[in-house]
């Protein structure tokens, strides 16, 4: 891959183009990838990243910064309370309701979990976009509450599909971060760590052999339809995959990262600049 520094994709924008724009076509930044592979020190290194790009990119907030998990939960109830007076969102809950439901989740309590984590980003993007412009960074987004209720999917077959839902909540503004690696550099990252966040970290291989083979293989099923997704209509969102190899540092990913969001953005205004095309 190309090396870019922020000066040359900056020069590389048409002269039509102010540099404030970037902050107005990409508004969400959001990570996916196998638990372990370093999507959160990967967003934060990003933001920061991001934040000394200075006008080419504008505000960047991450969108759990400075809160613990009980003030999460507090705030989401603080966004989706509202929501509920929206017909839109109504119909967006439903659906992603029965999405579960129909999955047949493990347990009463892993499905409302999974419902509410969904409902909370659907909320807190339908808030954001109403506000300033700015670029907001999610280490756990949309793409990765989906990839949850698959992973503890007794049943694929249900009659909503997790793409035409994201698609419903709008992905025109959206750079999707694919963190691709092998399934053994995430285990390996994962166990070091203290927590027990991550259902994955509590299963032993030997217990569940086909488990991180199973989330692999979701990883990679959902990029390959988002990508496939992504090219029957335009602005639908942008999709850029970033490898992880065993010996990269954070600061080599979260540098691929910015090369690959900013060069998105760049996409983004070339597409909407050329004739024909609108934002």
């Amino acid at each position: 891959m190309t090396s870019h520094t922020v000066g040359d994709l900056a020069a590389s924008l048409p002269p039509s183009v102010e540099a404030r724009a970037l902050r107005t076509d990409i508004r969400f930044v959001e990570f996916f990838g196998l638990p372990g592979v370093g999507k959160t020190t990967t967003s934060r290194l990003l933001a920061n990243s991001l934040r000394r790009c200075g006008p080419l990119v504008g505000d960047v907030r991450m969108a759990s910064e400075g809160r613990t998990f009980i003030a999460r939960q507090i705030y989401r109830i603080g966004v989706v309370a509202p929501r509920f007076l929206d017909r839109e969102f109504r119909l967006l809950l439903t659906r992603i309701v029965c999405f579960v439901i129909e999955s047949r989740q493990v347990s009463r309590f892993d499905a409302f979990r999974l419902v509410w984590n969904l409902i909370g980003v659907v909320a807190f993007v339908q808030h954001e976009r109403s506000r300033r412009n700015s670029i907001i960074i999610l280490d756990q987004g949309l793409l990765q509450g989906f990839w949850s209720v698959l992973l503890k999917s007794r049943c694929r077959k249900t009659s909503e599909n997790w793409l035409d839902m994201l698609a419903a909540i709008g992905m025109h503004d959206m750079v999707f971060v694919y963190l691709r690696s092998e399934t053994g550099i995430a285990r390996d990252r994962l166990l070091t760590r203290g927590d027990q966040s991550s259902r994955l970290q509590r299963t032993s291989p030997d217990s569940d052999p086909d488990l991180w083979s199973a989330a692999d293989r979701a990883c990679r099923e959902m990029a390959a339809a988002l990508e496939q997704g992504m090219g029957t209509e335009d602005h639908i969102g942008v999709l850029a995959a970033v490898d992880v190899e065993r010996f990269a540092s954070p600061e080599d990913v979260a540098e691929r990262a910015l090369e690959a969001v900013l060069l998105a953005c760049l996409d983004r205004h070339r597409l909407c600049d050329s004739p024909g095309q609108t934002a």
